[in-house]
């Protein structure tokens, strides 16, 4: 049986041609479907930039895996260029195939599943993420007008759908309910949450070292996630005497936000640390940060967020989408507030009793999202979709 996956997702190619991709879409990530379809064709699209790999991208080289790369559809210019190419590409991909799983909030997902119900064709949803706080937040004008348009499209893709998995526990079902069948998986993935781990981050936390490491993660071409906000509150922690280093890891331009810093005085306490492939890696990077903090105006139920917490590290969150399900509600700020994150961050820090609370409710809440307890769940899930096939 082969499927279709659709999605916004930038896929990446090196000088040899080889596809490789950012972020959680690694191999791991495919073979949660391959594991039950015989294949699975990706549609997406592709930035023909060639890319150093020594960046250390995901390839993507499964024998059971294709990719077919359709045109941008973000943007009423883009969709008005190339919304026949995609559709005739996405139709033919989906025409070849028994069924369709469409990730929202994406243009590429909502034209797949048009499309799968004009053929006939069963399908599912992946809601990862708000479309309306995604666009109202871009911070262009173009993409405050179209995110009432995309909600709607939205709510209704999602309405409609048969079956649909959603990443939190209830924030993205009350803005987006579904009529059909529903289970709430996060898309994190962690093997193991160990106890040697708690330990060493009270054994950290004891050390009290004068230079703190405050860490955060994302593409840095996306000013959703706050790079904005961490960085003035950041401004105002130093002006409070807090000696720190903010290291960043992702992908993405660094030069504006090198610029900005540099407003800001505080350029010599920024390190970028790139890109790195996600599991141990990414983990072992957490574990040297003392606090992870996650400003976004916009999340689904953020990865990155429950990989810090599987590694005992404190961390103080935005309120946007499902971070409040997973923090708690002393280390949140609302959205937008970088005064409230600086204040947030230095009543933290100067409490080691508070940071050990903070840490051991983090880790022991991180288990709920072991890898082993969300693939039995996903897996009935895909079990049952293709039983209704």
């Amino acid at each position: 049986m082969k499927v279709v996956f659709a999605h916004d997702h930038i896929f990446k190619k090196d000088s040899e041609g080889n596809l490789f991709t950012t972020g959680s879409f690694n191999n791991v990530v495919w073979k949660r479907y391959i594991q039950h379809f015989d294949s699975i064709v990706v549609t997406a699209r592709l930035d023909n930039r060639v890319i150093d790999t020594q960046k250390k991208y995901n390839n993507f080289d499964l024998q059971s895996a294709s990719f077919v790369e359709i045109p941008t559809l973000s943007g009423p210019i883009a969709q008005f260029r190339n919304r026949i190419s995609a559709k005739d590409k996405l139709s033919k991909a989906i025409k070849e195939s028994d069924a369709v799983i469409a990730r929202l909030p994406s243009e590429i997902g909502n034209l797949a599943i048009t499309i799968a119900k004009e053929m006939n064709k069963p399908y599912a949803v992946e809601i990862v993420a708000c479309v309306w706080d995604a666009l109202w937040n871009y911070g262009k004008l173009q993409a405050k007008i179209y995110a009432p348009i995309a909600m709607y499209k939205m709510k209704k893709n999602v309405k409609n759908a048969p079956r649909a998995i959603y990443v939190t526990n209830t924030f993205l079902q009350s803005r987006y309910p579904c009529n059909g069948l529903t289970e709430n998986i996060s898309n994190v993935e962690i093997k193991e949450i160990k106890e040697e781990n708690l330990s060493a981050r009270i054994k950290k936390i004891d050390q009290n070292n004068k230079k703190i490491k405050i860490g955060m993660i994302g593409n840095l071409n996306n000013r959703i996630k706050g790079w904005d906000i961490a960085l003035k509150a950041l401004s105002l922690i130093k002006q409070n005497g807090l000696d720190f280093e903010f290291k960043i890891l992702g992908d993405g331009e660094t030069e504006q936000w090198r610029r900005f810093a540099e407003e800001l005085n505080i350029e010599e306490d920024i390190h970028f640390c790139g890109v790195l492939p996600g599991g141990e890696p990414v983990l072992s990077w957490l574990d040297e940060i003392d606090i992870y903090i996650q400003p976004s105006f916009q999340e689904g139920l953020p990865r990155a967020v429950i990989e810090a917490m599987s590694r005992a590290c404190p961390v103080v969150g935005s309120s946007a989408g499902g971070i409040r399900e997973l923090i708690d509600n002393s280390c949140i700020h609302k959205a937008g507030d970088y005064t409230g994150l600086s204040k947030k961050i230095l009543s933290i820090i100067g409490d080691p009793n508070q940071l050990k609370a903070i840490a051991l409710r983090n880790f022991e809440e991180a288990k709920y999202y072991k890898k082993d307890t969300l693939d039995y769940r996903r897996n009935i899930f895909w079990k049952e979709f293709i039983k209704s096939i």
